[in-house]
């Protein structure tokens, strides 16, 4: 396996643990609700837009006004949530230093809007490891479909075959193979499926294995 030209990450779970924080808060708005979400409506949430998320909870409870409500309260729990426990997730900083210190150009592929996206990434001092950023409210189709990777490597000015990308989620590595990058997957929530461990390079446990596993070394 040749040596990418670029490493493209996702972020809400791959380099920020913002996932850990959003199934919190839908767990505790549904508590607060009263309702029994089944496990696979929430590990499908993992890499979803909302609009798609919407649909899962109405297709499931037939009540547009419960999935109104339980997107409210979920909502304003994420963000206190978020303000009280967000954290980097393990490994990410360190794996952003190894490849830059190697000489990696890193970009960044986030479904989250730039005015939510940006500050998370400057809270954590991601924000000067990266080229360039591409954030969900520049492109047009959500993961799984790949405009969000192949904006990327556009604005990079890498053919995206030459380009890497490293994801957690299971919508999210389908859009980066779609894009036909070589795809990395570090998932925490998301139980990946038979089909996509095939189509990826690796699944790793955790962001500390990514610089060896993309640069080709042994670990240490």
């Amino acid at each position: 396996m040749q040596t990418p030209r670029a490493v493209i990450f996702d972020m809400d779970g791959t380099l920020v643990d913002t996932e850990r924080v959003s199934q919190t808060a839908w767990r505790r708005a549904a508590s607060d609700l009263g309702i029994e979400v089944p496990e696979r409506i929430w590990d499908a949430f993992v890499g979803c837009s909302m609009p798609d998320a919407r649909a899962m909870i109405d297709a499931e409870f037939g009540n547009p006004a419960l999935t109104d409500r339980l997107f409210s309260r979920q909502h304003d729990l994420y963000f206190v949530i978020r303000e009280q426990s967000l954290e980097p997730c393990e490994g990410a900083l360190d794996a952003l230093r190894a490849l830059a210190d190697a000489g990696m150009t890193l970009a960044l592929a986030t479904s989250t809007a730039r005015e939510h996206a940006l500050p998370l990434m400057e809270r954590f001092g991601m924000t000067p490891f990266f080229s360039s950023m591409t954030f969900g409210d520049q492109i047009e189709h959500a993961k799984p479909a790949p405009d969000i990777y192949l904006e990327a490597a556009s604005r990079l000015g890498i053919d995206p075959i030459s380009c890497a990308a490293v994801e957690d989620s299971v919508n999210g590595a389908l859009a980066a193979c779609a894009a036909g990058m070589t795809t990395y997957l570090v998932p925490e929530w998301a139980t990946p499926t038979p089909e996509v461990i095939e189509r990826c390079a690796a699944v790793l446990g955790s962001l500390r294995e990514l610089p060896a596993a993309v640069l080709g070394r042994s670990p240490r």
